[in-house]
């Protein structure tokens, strides 16, 4: 049985545990299988794409137990965690990827319903012709609209 299995059995038992005794048995079970790593803990530098995947990889690692951390001048993108490597490449990825994968797939169909209202069905016009001159909109300005009143 691969640890992740293990991992997802006990903590199963720990969320519908019906006594805390039962929940207190299944954390000591989860501490001491993944205290029995024979592999050194490494420190993993985490750099990912947004700040949605890096808070959803933040909350796998608080939910197994692991700090996570940034160094002075990293981006916020970036986390460290210090875990051994068979945690890191049997539990904690794999688990981080299924989930970021159902975040993009919520993304992608908020985004769309979004769009389907916006646009109306409208799809965007090509113009033919030559590339002109055209004032830029960086989208983390304020838009003021030009008034000559």
């Amino acid at each position: 049985m691969l640890l992740s299995d293990k991992l997802s059995k006990i903590q199963a038992l720990i969320e519908r545990a019906s006594s805390e005794g039962e929940r207190q048995a299944a954390l000591l079970a989860k501490e001491r299988i993944l205290s029995r790593q024979t592999q050194l803990p490494m420190e993993y530098k985490v750099t990912l794409k947004s700040i949605w995947q890096k808070t959803l990889f933040v909350a796998l690692c608080k939910k197994y137990g692991f700090r996570t951390y940034r160094y002075h001048r990293q981006k916020f993108t970036t986390t460290m965690v210090h875990i051994s490597p068979a945690v890191m490449d049997e539990l904690l990825w794999p688990e981080y990827l299924k989930h970021s994968e159902m975040l993009q797939e919520l993304i992608q169909d908020i985004l769309d319903s979004m769009l389907a209202k916006i646009e109306k069905g409208e799809d965007e016009v090509v113009l033919p012709g030559e590339l002109g001159v055209a004032h830029e909109f960086a989208g983390t300005q304020q838009y003021a609209p030009f008034c000559s009143c």
